[in-house]
């Protein structure tokens, strides 16, 4: 019986190719989503080098929807900057995550990774980092994967922006329904958890009591109320675990 570690690349275009490779299922659902971005970016106001600009530096469909709404709604830089900020914070998590798979990569290599990590990058490949089908150049992979998702966000993003430019009306059809409804489907899967049922209720209570900041600071409020609350409901969980196991013991 074959194992994954005899199906490994060998050569660096193998390893860039099997990145590329991993991505095309996911290339499917960035295409829409990229469009729309471009779509409501020149809609609300923004140019088209800026919505590509946006697009290119943050590198983050969430950042990317999030800011352009932000913009719209006339908000100021330090709470547009500190909402991505906060956005991003699960990227530390995936960061951490991968590091002991990817120590052996050199800093201004593992640099450019960062830039590139996205969830979906993250997830695929500390798969096949587990299950031992990357094992040398690793950076190569990831180059691979994050090069296909970006091209195909940015290309994808102009084609929006100039369907946005064409016809201006394209916004009020609903495109940014999509976005909720991806947000909606992500939390529901994930509700089975007590914890994160804690997070988004005081969360929600949080963003609720708090509308009446200036610059939707009330969102930021509640991302670093819901960071708090997951954090010490993690702690619980675990005190309760050791407890259990000492009393099994």
């Amino acid at each position: 019986m074959s194992t994954p570690e005899e199906h490994a690349p060998t050569t660096a275009r193998q390893e860039l190719w099997e990145g590329t490779r991993s991505m095309v299922p996911f290339l499917l659902s960035a295409i829409p989503m990229g469009l729309i971005g471009g779509v409501l970016g020149v809609t609300s106001g923004l140019s088209a080098w800026s919505t590509l600009g946006l697009a290119m530096a943050v590198n983050s469909g969430t950042a990317q929807f999030v800011g352009i709404a932000l913009i719209e709604d006339g908000a100021g830089a330090p709470t547009i900057i500190l909402t991505t900020l906060i956005l991003a914070l699960r990227m530390v998590i995936y960061s951490t995550v991968l590091t002991p798979y990817v120590k052996e990569v050199p800093q201004r290599w593992r640099v450019l990774l960062g830039f590139g990590l996205i969830d979906v990058v993250f997830f695929v490949g500390l798969e096949k980092l587990k299950n031992g089908t990357i094992t040398r150049r690793k950076h190569l992979y990831f180059i691979g994967a994050s090069a296909a998702m970006y091209t195909t966000w940015m290309i994808s993003t102009v084609i929006g922006t100039a369907l946005g430019s064409a016809i201006p009306d394209l916004a009020d059809m609903g495109l940014d329904f999509p976005m909720t409804a991806m947000f909606v489907a992500m939390l529901a899967a994930s509700l089975a958890n007590w914890r994160v049922i804690a997070v988004v209720v005081t969360a929600g209570v949080t963003v609720m009591l708090a509308r009446g900041l200036p610059y939707n600071l009330g969102i930021v409020l509640a991302a670093l109320v819901g960071a708090v609350i997951g954090t010490a409901c993690e702690q619980v969980e675990k005190r309760i675990g050791r407890k259990t196991e000492e009393v099994e013991a």
